[in-house]
């Protein structure tokens, strides 16, 4: 028995079925259901079935559900379960398996230090290092130099502020004055260090430092940060939803190997 794809009709042979679509001009099934046996006449009417009954051919290993594609699927249970199929791993949340998917376990080192051509997971990784002096090849470099040459590609202020009349980053240095008694205390903050030199070492650090970069989502986010590194793990984290942690490392390979703008597209 075969079907009239437009009105369903039953007819012995492909012969008498086809006589019956020329005399009232029906057409034939053409698109199946890959679940079921049933046919369409039209690519969108078996996609509404399928949508419909829950029939598409690959299956949730989680749930019920059923998708078009492999990638679909992935993306479900990612999104919807925190399940990670590569890894066969269950994460308690969102934030945690997306952590765990922009890891080296998944993303590999392919953030490289255009200078001494070390190797990291992420651009917050790669800032860190150029900012901190960490850098073998250019030793000298610090943060205000990272900062001169970010204003450089961001005319616009996408990310870096306009600090108007800059002159660099102001210089702290405690002394045995810093001694309350019990131990070296911090003139800001008020945190107290055993050492002296763990006192200087917290005064040399960004921690008090002028805000240099804001977040691109002024409008909605508007958080500061004193170190191009902050600044990228926050893009990093999706956590205001501005980018994509794919599109903040493009940015970060723009600075620092190309003369191309700062964007996040």
């Amino acid at each position: 028995m075969v079907n009239c794809g437009t009105c369903g009709r039953k007819f012995e042979t492909v012969q008498a079925r086809q006589q019956h679509m020329d005399a009232v001009g029906h057409s034939s099934l053409k698109f199946g259901c890959v679940t079921c046996s049933k046919s369409f006449a039209s690519t969108g009417a078996a996609r509404d079935h399928m949508d419909a009954k829950n029939h598409w051919g690959y299956d949730c290993k989680r749930c019920d559900e059923t998708f078009p594609t492999k990638e679909e699927v992935k993306e479900h249970e990612i999104e919807d379960h925190y399940f990670c199929d590569d890894c066969d791993r269950q994460f308690n949340d969102y934030n945690a398996i997306k952590m765990h998917l922009n890891s080296r376990i998944h993303r590999g080192r392919n953030m490289e230090c255009p200078f001494c051509k070390k190797h990291y997971t992420t651009a917050t990784g790669l800032s860190h290092h150029l900012e901190g002096g960490h850098c073998a090849s250019l030793p000298f470099l610090t943060r205000d130099d990272i900062y001169k040459f970010v204003r450089l590609k961001d005319p616009t202020n996408l990310i870096s502020k306009n600090l108007l009349g800059w002159k660099g980053s102001a210089q702290y240095e405690a002394s045995a004055m810093a001694w309350n008694g019990a131990a070296y205390e911090c003139y800001f903050c008020h945190r107290q260090f055993k050492k002296l030199e763990s006192l200087n070492q917290h005064l040399s650090s960004p921690v008090h430092q002028q805000n240099l970069y804001h977040c691109p989502n002024r409008p909605k986010c508007g958080r500061e940060f004193s170190t191009l590194a902050a600044l990228m793990n926050h893009l990093e984290s999706e956590s205001c939803g501005y980018t994509k942690f794919e599109n903040v490392q493009k940015s970060v390979k723009n600075i620092v190997s190309s003369d191309r703008l700062i964007t996040f597209h």
